[in-house]
């Protein structure tokens, strides 16, 4: 319907079928059906022909006057957005952990370059990622409880940690019922948790649970792809496993005392002077967590 208001307002401006047809770039007949086709949405005759002229009937005159301000409107907005996206350049420097960056920045950041393209894009992964907030990044992604920093950040969304095996390990081993249980199974853990512990809430009360297994790894898409393969049980974020859960690669187990949820953060130097490039990638990444 756009389309034929815009021809209709173009009739108006320039009081001719052929001038208005001209400056649309299309034809004359084009736009004689795309008139005919609103008149006759609006069951309402909104313009007088003739061999001469063209003149506006009572009714065109109003729904003209009501239109021409919302094409300006639009015109306006396509204006200031194209004039954001110019201003959105240079070189984005983003750290993250490699599970986020694997299962959502680089799976959806051509729709973000296609929006700005005269952005550039670094992309770092670990899981140390608050020293690059000193060497020019302009933020990092962050999963957990936030240290004490003088940075600053807006929480994306929450995520939970989710204890899962898959169905095959589980009826060779039995499925462990109380987070005790675990104590008799290979447990596959993260490289830099040193204690070897991992947390459960059991009465309202955070217990850790000292664990023990045949394998450390430093990249939780490892650890999921180990528990995948039926080598043991793995503490990973509900994000990391979420596609394995639905297709039951992998079962959750002990639900009942998972830990209260933690955030995932977007973690920058100062938000005093926040660079464009910065604040329309925050917006970008927020709707992929559910805050």
């Amino acid at each position: 319907m756009l389309e034929d208001i815009s021809a209709f307002c173009a009739i108006v401006k320039f009081k001719s079928f052929s001038k208005a047809a001209k400056e649309l770039g299309i034809s004359k007949p084009v736009i004689s059906r795309r008139i005919m086709r609103l008149e006759k949405q609006l069951d309402t005759r909104l313009l007088q022909r003739t061999t001469r002229k063209v003149a506006l009937t009572e009714e065109g005159d109003l729904y003209y006057k009501e239109v021409s301000e919302i094409l300006l409107a639009l015109e306006t907005s396509k204006k200031n957005i194209k004039s954001l996206n110019k201003e959105v350049s240079g070189t984005l420097k983003i750290g993250a952990p490699a599970s986020i960056s694997n299962l959502y920045l680089t799976q959806f950041i051509n729709k973000f370059i296609t929006e700005y393209p005269n952005l550039k894009i670094q992309i770092v992964n670990g899981n140390h990622l608050f020293d690059l907030l000193n060497n020019g990044f302009d933020l990092v992604i962050y999963c957990g409880e936030l240290p004490n920093s003088s940075y600053h950040y807006k929480k994306i969304g929450t995520w939970k940690k989710i204890t899962c095996a898959s169905s095959e390990y589980l009826k060779k081993y039995n499925t462990p019922k109380i987070p005790q249980d675990l104590q008799g199974h290979n447990c596959l853990d993260h490289y830099d948790n040193i204690n070897r512990t991992w947390k459960f809430s059991e009465k309202g009360t955070i217990n850790e649970l000292q664990i023990k297994g045949n394998i450390l790894t430093n990249s939780s898409m490892d650890l999921k792809n180990l528990a995948v393969n039926h080598i043991g049980v793995a503490y990973l974020p509900d994000f990391t496993i979420s596609s394995e859960l639905k297709n039951k690669k992998l079962i959750s187990i002990l639900s009942q005392y998972q830990l209260p949820s933690l955030g995932i953060y977007a973690v920058y130097p100062t938000n005093k002077f926040l660079s464009k490039k910065t604040e329309v990638f925050i917006k970008f990444l927020t709707q992929f967590f559910d805050t």
